[in-house]
């Protein structure tokens, strides 16, 4: 398992950083991305408000907040988006849109953030960077909103999952080593709704070549771990209504 020091910027592949906050006393990590591409930059799930000055001194690390003219969120909640409207008045950047889905946008509205959308269901599942560099958005329906989707970079293969591949656990390092199914699996059986939900997507991404995956939660899985985590997901039973007491 590759160790990493997770108070600074931590480059994943050429050109694409973790920079989360490594909340030691929490089982439920939150990764926020950035993407730096020639002269622009896509934030990728933010985060929340208590997470904010950790995650924006990361940034300025990197690149100046400034060039940033894209905020990605799959889906609307404020674990991974509620920082936005702080972004936005951060960053003063006239050409600055919100990537997500239409269904999303309608909550994230809720936020305050007053920017612009760029919907990827009205888009052609895609956007294209001003490089030629493409984000190829795949929806995955329910896990664990209507409106969901992961977004994969052509350029570099990673998936960008959302709550998709999380996983809960104090044990945290930023790469997925030995164990992380288990925390997978604990994930999963109480945040997504079905089998058949969640396997018909898996459907969609086995087919898909994945050098990596970038969860919002849990820890960056590496191509050795895509297929193992894919099946699993798969096979999966899940939903909170496996617990349930009919006496209830």
């Amino acid at each position: 398992m590759e160790s990493v020091d997770s108070s600074k910027a931590v480059e994943i592949t050429d050109g694409i950083y973790w920079i989360g906050y490594n909340e030691e006393e929490s089982g439920f990590r939150c990764n926020p991305y950035l993407i730096v591409d020639e002269n622009e930059a896509i934030l990728i799930e933010p985060g929340s408000v208590p997470h904010f000055p950790y995650v924006y001194e990361k940034v300025k690390e990197v690149v100046d907040p400034q060039k940033i003219n894209r905020i990605l969120v799959s889906h609307q909640d404020p674990d991974l988006c509620a920082s936005i409207p702080i972004f936005k008045n951060k960053i003063q950047n006239p050409d600055l849109r919100i990537i997500t889905h239409t269904r999303a946008s309608v909550l994230i509205t809720h936020y305050g953030a007053e920017l612009p959308y760029y919907l990827v269901d009205q888009n052609h599942w895609r956007y294209e960077m001003s490089s030629g560099r493409v984000l190829r958005f795949i929806f995955t329906p329910y896990l664990h909103f209507p409106g969901s989707f992961v977004s994969l970079d052509e350029k570099s293969k990673t998936l960008f999952s959302g709550d998709l591949f999380g996983a809960f656990t104090f044990d945290w390092n930023l790469y997925a080593g030995d164990g992380y199914i288990e925390a997978l699996k604990a994930f999963h059986e109480n945040y997504m709704p079905s089998n058949d939900i969640l396997s018909h997507s898996m459907k969609k991404l086995e087919k898909l070549d994945i050098e990596r995956i970038a969860p919002q939660h849990g820890s960056v899985i590496p191509r050795p771990m895509v297929a193992e985590v894919i099946a699993c997901l798969k096979e999966l039973e899940c939903g909170d209504y496996l617990f349930e007491d009919d006496s209830e």
